[in-house]
């Protein structure tokens, strides 16, 4: 398999310094393995996946953050991998009432064996507000890639995310997400929908479940995954701060005649720091409450 891009712990450990003097720093890191069985002749995969996150805040206000992930499917039949690897940097000001602005930049790869790859780089503004009963942010950006380059179409992103927090053991969330490609004249839309959440059950057991939904307007049909899970905290019987996690998920293709499934069994080990309260990284649950910025890479990461 494709080793992990760099990227992934580069980004997250040179952002890690921030937290000497901040106010407040939540993160955390999961390594996932998943075993997919597809039906209806499809092949069936592996995929070894490495996800992380990080935020930081300063007494100012000033507000930091990163994000990556990178995921290896190995099919069989196929001699060539498929690896999909992200990165997300943020910036903005958090003021005394809760409200914060910001901007973001993304970048996503997906490169095959032998066969190159290609990228996308993302760029955007937010709006958004934080407090300790809930979240939400507002965000519109522009997506470029060389795919597109001199073909005068453009690829703009519009979204927005919210989530809940229910009392001291449960978080609830979602998003609702659109890429739009345009020549000016006619539009193709690529829509990612998510609902999530995770609850402490007690005595070191979190249960997590989620669904989401990506669909191009001019086809017909859908993708619905969704996911439940258990997870455990080793803190409850020894030393270690970590969380080992089982996830069963179903991705539904519906072509508008036939369906197709492919149930998957997804392992992780999550290491959360400071405030974290989050289900697994590799997790469906995770995938709808914390999307990326770009339809397109939410519907990828979320695949795996």
């Amino acid at each position: 398999m494709k080793p992990y891009s760099p990227v992934l712990l580069g980004a997250l450990v040179a952002t890690l310094p921030l937290g000497v003097a901040a106010q407040e720093m939540s993160g955390a890191a999961t390594l996932g393995y998943g075993s997919f069985s597809a039906s209806d002749g499809f092949a069936d995969s592996s995929v070894l996946s490495l996800d992380g996150k990080l935020g930081v805040t300063y007494d100012n206000g000033l507000s930091f953050g990163a994000t990556a992930s990178t995921a290896t499917a190995d099919v069989d039949g196929i001699t060539e991998d498929i690896n999909v690897s992200t990165l997300g940097l943020t910036g903005g000001f958090v003021f005394s009432n809760f409200w914060a602005v910001g901007a973001y930049f993304e970048f996503a790869e997906v490169d095959v064996d032998g066969l190159g790859s290609d990228s996308t780089d993302s760029y955007g503004l937010s709006v958004g507000y934080d407090s300790d009963l809930m979240a939400f942010e507002i965000f519109a950006g522009e997506t470029d890639t060389d795919l597109l380059a001199g073909t005068g179409v453009d690829w703009t992103d519009l979204g927005a995310r919210v989530s809940f927090n229910i009392g001291t053991d449960a978080v609830i969330g979602g998003h609702v997400l659109r890429s739009r490609l345009s020549d000016g004249t006619d539009d193709v839309d690529l829509t990612t929908l998510g609902l999530g959440g995770h609850y402490a059950l007690g005595n070191g057991f979190t249960g997590f479940a989620g669904v989401t939904r990506a669909e191009v307007d001019v086809f017909t049909g859908d993708v619905t995954t969704f996911g439940l899970g258990v997870g455990y905290d080793l803190m409850a019987v020894a030393n270690v701060p970590a969380t080992l996690s089982l996830e069963l998920a179903r991705a539904r293709l519906d072509d508008g005649v036939d369906t197709y499934n492919e149930d998957s069994i997804r392992f992780g080990i999550t290491l959360p720091f400071g405030a974290a309260r989050t289900a697994p990284l590799n997790s469906v649950a995770s995938s709808a409450m914390s999307p990326n910025r770009t339809a397109l890479t939410t519907a990828l990461v979320g695949a795996f």
